[in-house]
């Protein structure tokens, strides 16, 4: 057989187009086929025919279930963490047209854990001299970015583990560099405007919902019992998070953060209202 000789999927019979084939370890696959297998597989190419063919069956039988599922509870944004507690079973759906998606849905007993992951990213802040070249402040200064995701462990024929962003892409906190999972953080430089104050705000939101979706899935597997979103909002303020004036909790803010005594640089003369100086970057003297 030739190299670009026609081929055709070993489970629906159709004819597979240039760029369709989805190789098999003894067979192939067409891309239509490969769709319809559990977006949390990952082990297609090392799978023979039969063992596709016996989870596109898994697959269809699912619907049923899908078509059966109750949620009495959802937590996320666009991907979702959903929650039949009737059948005591959930699915990770990421779209809201269930019934056309699939998701694979689970029962509890097959929860093995969940991990929140938070990945840290900073871009140095630079300053313009008089000549028009770009210096680093002294010392440096940075604007962080954040993005949040969390990982359920499970126990399931064809694939362990469900990850899925949580962020909604990324969280820039301006010069706010944020703690870690337990929302702790320290502050460089507060935030001068509403946006970033909303994105700060926004970083303890996805934690809180990220140890919400952690505690369900201990709830399933009978470690504990779940934490609701504002159960969470509470605990964090009373770890001593406190609320500005436009109602976000925010750690070591007073009621207003920006405005301040202003204050004369030591090293430039410039007027200054912030934590650093507008004219050299200079560290507020404390």
């Amino acid at each position: 057989m030739g190299l670009f000789s026609k081929k055709f999927c070993d489970v629906c019979g159709n004819k597979i187009g240039l760029l369709g084939n989805r190789k098999l370890e003894d067979g192939n696959l067409c891309k239509d086929c490969a769709k319809k297998l559990s977006p949390w597989f990952s082990e297609r190419r090392h799978s023979t025919l039969n063992e596709i063919k016996a989870q596109l069956d898994y697959r269809e039988a699912n619907k049923e279930k899908v078509a059966a599922f109750s949620a009495s509870k959802a937590l996320g944004s666009r991907t979702k963490l959903m929650i039949d507690n009737e059948k005591r079973q959930f699915m990770v759906a990421k779209t809201s047209d269930i019934s056309r998606e699939n998701p694979d849905v689970l029962d509890f007993s097959q929860a093995r854990g969940c991990e929140l992951t938070i990945d840290e990213s900073r871009d140095e802040i630079e300053r313009q001299t008089e000549d028009g070249s770009t210096v680093s402040y002294d010392p440096p200064r940075y604007e962080y970015a954040y993005t949040m995701s969390v990982k359920i462990f499970v126990d399931h024929p064809y694939f362990d583990e469900m990850e899925f962003d949580i962020s909604d892409g990324y969280i820039n906190t301006g010069e706010v560099r944020m703690g870690g999972a337990d929302a702790n953080w320290s502050v460089n430089h507060a935030p001068s405007s509403f946006l970033g104050d909303r994105e700060v705000q926004k970083y303890h939101d996805t934690v809180a919902l990220g140890n919400e979706i952690k505690a369900e899935i201990d709830r399933m597997q009978g470690k504990a019992a779940p934490v609701s979103y504002e159960e969470q909002n509470e605990n964090v303020n009373d770890r001593g998070y406190q609320s500005n004036a436009s109602g976000y909790a925010q750690q070591g803010y007073s009621q207003n953060p920006v405005a301040s005594a202003s204050w004369v640089c030591p090293f430039c003369d410039t007027d200054n209202h912030g934590n650093f100086c507008e004219g050299c970057g200079a560290k507020r003297p404390s």
